[in-house]
C-alpha cells in the first residue's frame, strides 16, 4: 500500500473543502495496522461521503440519506456512475466486519480495502473536478430523463417498478423503437415485471436485431448458446455474436472468442479467439482480459509470453476480477515471467478469496499452513481450507482431513477424507485406508479404498493392500493376491514392496519358493537403503541359502543394516564377531552390539550379553550385570 498516495489524496480533498472525508481517509490509513476494525469502519464512512457528494453533483439534488445501499437503489444515478468497484468494496468491508466470532479483523484485510478505496477516491476527485467545471460553464443545464435504459437489469428495482417499465417498453416497442424492443426482450428473458418467457424474449430481441441493435444480437446469441427457449445451437449463437461483435459489443466479442477457443459452432481457432478477446479486452471486459492472459501463458493462438500474460491478468485483477487475481497470484507463486514473490502471491490470493474464489481460498490456506509469504497461522489455514472444502474443492478436503488427523481429531479427519475419496480423490482414499488400519484399527474398512487407489496405479496403496492381505487381521489372508499387488508396486520401483516380495519368495508363500528371486528382490531394495532387505540378503549369504555360503558378503550387508539400527542385524553381527565369521573375532565389539539390541528388547541379545558378563568376555566380569541381563532375557520369553 502506498501511504504517500493516500496522504496526497487527503491533501487534495482538504483543498476541495472535503475536510471530513479527508479526516476519515487519513484515520483509515493510520489505523489499518493498529486497529483494523476501526480502519474498515472509517473506510466505509469515506465511501458514504463520496457517494453522497457524487449524488449531489450528478442528480442535482440533495440526497435524503447517506445510506450507501439506498443511494445505489436509484436507477438513474447508478446508470451514470457504473459502480462495480463500489459494490466490490462494499462486499469486502461486509465480509470483514460481519463475523460472529471475537477474532480480530486482520490488518491485511484493512489494507486491501484501502487499496480499493484509494482507486475510488482518485475516481471521485477526477469526476468531481470535471463535473464542477461543467456545472460552472452551464449552470442552468438539466439532464433529460430517459425511458429507455440499456442497463436496466443492473439496477435493484422493486417488482412494481419493473412492471411499470414493462408497460412503457411495450408501448415504445410496438411503435418500432429498437431499444425498447431490446429492453422488453430482456425483461421477458429474466422474468422482471413480466412472467419469464424465453420465446417472447426471442421475438422482441429479433425485432430489435432487425434494426441492427448490437445488444439484441448479443442477447439472441446467448439464447442460442444456452438453449433458452430454443434448441441449443452454437452455430446460430456464433452468427449473432459475430454481428454484435462487428458492431463493437464487448460481451459479444468475448463470447465469440470463447466459441472459437472451445470450437463450439465454429472450427477451433485460437488465433481468432485471441483476436476477439483482444478487442473485448481493450473495451475493459475483464473476462476477456483474463482469457487472453491464459492464451499468452500457454502460447495458444499468440506468441507465448509470460510478460503479456501477467499484463492482462493484472489489468483484470486491478478491475476486481477474482479469476484474474487468482491467476496473477499464481504467477507470483511460481515465479513465471516475474520474480517469485510469495507475499504478492498471498495478497492476490487473499483478494480473490474474499470474492469466494475457491482455488484462491485453497492456495491461501496452503500459504498459511506452510508460512510462505505470510506468518504461519494454523487457524487461518484451517479457516480457508474449510471454506474451499465446503464448496467441494477436493484438495482442500484432503488437506483438511490430514490436518485433523495430525491433531488426532479422527472423526473430522474421516469425514473430510471420506468426502474427497468418494469424489475420486485417490490420495484421500489412500490416507483414509491408512486411517482405518493404523488409527481406528478397522482394517476391513480400508480394503475398498486401498483397492480403488491400487487399481489407479497408486504404488503406496498397492503396497498397503499387500500388507493387509498378509496380516490376517479382519481380512482373510491371500498371499497370491498380495504377490499380485506387490509386483505391481515393484514395477514402480517401490522399495518396501520389493522387500516384502522377497520375503514371500524366500518362504514360498503365494508363489513357489525361489531363493534366487528372493535374493534379487532383497538386493534391489538393499542397494536403495532398505535395512530389512540388507539384513535378509546378508542372512542368505550367512546361511548359504540359495547361494554359496559367504561370511564376508554376509557381513557387508548386515553391517549396513546395523548402521541403520536394525535390531536383528545388530544381534547377527555380534554373533559373527563372536565366531570371527566374515569379520574379526572381537568380544568387545560383540558386547557393544549385543547391548544395543538388548536395550531394545531383543531376548537372545540380552541372554548373550549376560553370558559375556558371566564369563568376562569383552567386558569386565560382573555377576550382578550378568544376572540382570539373564533375568531380562527370561522376562521376554513368552
Amino acid at each position: 500500500m502506498h501511504y504517500e498516495i493516500l496522504e496526497e489524496q487527503c491533501q487534495k480533498l482538504t483543498q476541495l473543502s472535503f475536510t471530513k472525508l479527508a479526516k476519515n481517509l487519513q484515520d483509515a490509513s493510520l489505523l489499518a495496522i493498529s486497529n483494523p476494525a476501526t480502519s474498515l469502519q472509517k473506510s466505509l464512512f469515506v465511501l458514504e461521503e463520496i457517494l453522497y457528494e457524487i449524488y449531489r453533483l450528478e442528480m442535482h439534488t440533495e440526497p435524503k440519506t447517506k445510506n450507501i445501499r439506498t443511494l445505489l437503489n436509484n436507477r438513474s444515478f447508478v446508470a451514470q456512475i457504473h459502480p462495480r468497484r463500489i459494490y466490490l468494496l462494499m462486499n469486502l468491508v461486509h465480509k470483514m466486519t460481519s463475523h460472529n466470532s471475537n477474532d480480530i479483523v486482520e490488518a491485511k484485510a484493512a489494507k486491501i480495502v484501502l487499496d480499493y478505496l484509494s482507486d475510488i477516491v482518485e475516481w471521485f476527485m477526477k469526476r468531481y473536478d470535471r463535473s464542477f467545471k461543467s456545472a460552472s460553464l452551464t449552470p442552468h443545464t438539466t439532464e433529460l430523463p430517459t425511458i429507455l435504459d440499456k442497463n436496466i437489469l443492473q439496477h435493484n428495482q422493486s417488482p412494481e417498478a419493473y412492471t411499470h417499465a414493462a408497460k412503457w417498453f411495450e408501448r415504445a416497442a410496438q411503435n418500432g423503437d429498437a431499444s425498447a424492443q431490446y429492453n422488453l426482450g430482456t425483461l421477458y428473458n429474466h422474468g422482471r415485471g413480466v412472467k419469464r418467457d424465453y420465446k417472447l424474449a426471442k421475438v422482441w430481441y429479433e425485432r430489435a436485431a432487425a434494426q441492427n441493435d448490437a445488444n439484441a444480437h448479443y442477447s439472441l446469441g446467448v439464447l442460442f448458446h444456452l438453449g433458452h427457449g430454443v434448441g441449443q445451437d452454437y452455430k446460430e449463437a456464433a452468427h449473432h455474436y459475430q454481428i454484435a461483435a462487428d458492431l463493437g459489443n464487448a460481451d459479444a466479442q468475448y463470447n465469440l472468442g470463447v466459441l472459437y477457443n472451445q470450437g463450439l459452432g465454429l472450427s477451433q481457432n485460437f488465433h481468432e479467439a485471441a483476436k476477439w478477446y483482444t478487442l473485448a479486452a481493450n473495451q475493459g471486459n475483464t473476462s476477456a482480459q483474463n482469457n487472453l492472459g491464459f492464451l499468452y501463458h500457454n502460447g495458444t493462438g499468440v506468441e507465448q509470453s509470460y510478460a503479456e500474460a501477467i499484463a492482462y491478468f493484472e489489468m483484470a485483477a486491478l478491475a476486481g476480477d477474482a479469476s484474474a487475481q487468482y491467476n496473477l497470484g499464481y504467477m507470483y507463486l511460481k515465479g513465471r515471467g516475474i520474480v517469485q514473490n510469495l507475499e504478492e502471491a498471498a495478497r492476490w490470493f487473499h483478494m480473490a478469496a474474499l470474492q469466494d474464489h475457491v482455488n484462491a481460498e485453497f492456495q491461501l490456506a496452503m500459504l498459511y499452513n506452510t508460512g510462505q509469504g505470510m506468518t504461519k497461522d494454523h487457524l487461518e489455514a484451517l479457516k480457508w481450507f474449510k471454506l474451499a472444502a465446503y464448496k467441494g474443492h477436493l484438495n482442500a478436503q484432503y488437506c483438511l482431513g490430514l490436518l485433523y488427523e495430525k491433531e488426532q481429531d479422527l472423526v473430522s479427519a474421516e469425514k473430510w477424507l471420506l468426502r474427497a475419496a468418494d469424489n475420486g480423490h485417490i490420495s484421500a482414499g489412500f490416507e483414509l485406508g491408512r486411517l482405518y488400519v493404523y488409527q481406528q484399527k478397522q482394517p476391513a474398512k480400508a480394503m475398498s479404498y486401498f483397492k480403488v487407489a491400487a487399481n489407479k496405479g497408486y504404488a503406496d496403496a498397492q503396497y498397503e493392500l499387500g500388507l493387509l492381505l498378509t496380516s490376517g487381521v479382519d481380512v482373510p489372508i491371500n498371499y497370491t493376491e498380495a504377490v499380485k499387488w506387490w509386483r505391481a508396486a515393484t514395477d514402480q520401483s517401490h522399495i518396501q514392496a520389493e522387500y516384502q516380495l522377497g520375503l514371500l519368495y524366500e518362504q514360498g508363500l503365494g508363489v513357489a519358493m525361489d531363493l534366487e528371486e528372493a535374493r534379487r528382490c532383497y538386493r534391489l531394495a538393499a542397494i536403495q537403503g532398505h535395512a530389512g532387505a540388507q539384513y535378509q540378503l546378508g542372512n542368505l549369504f550367512d546361511k548359504g541359502k540359495g547361494v554359496k555360503q559367504d561370511y564376508t558378503e554376509a557381513a557387508k550387508w548386515i553391517e549396513q543394516a546395523t548402521s541403520q539400527g536394525h535390531i536383528k542385524a545388530q544381534y547377527q553381527l555380534a554373533q559373527m564377531h563372536i565366531h570371527g565369521q566374515g569379520v574379526p573375532k572381537d568380544f568387545a565389539k560383540a558386547a557393544q552390539l549385543y547391548r544395543s539390541a538388548a536395550n531394545q528388547g531383543h531376548q537372545k541379545a540380552q541372554f548373550q550379553l549376560g553370558m559375556l558378563y558371566k564369563k568376562g568376555h569383552g567386558v569386565a566380569q560382573d555377576y550382578q550385570e550378568a544376572e540382570k541381563w539373564l533375568k531380562k532375557s527370561l522376562e521376554n520369553i513368552k
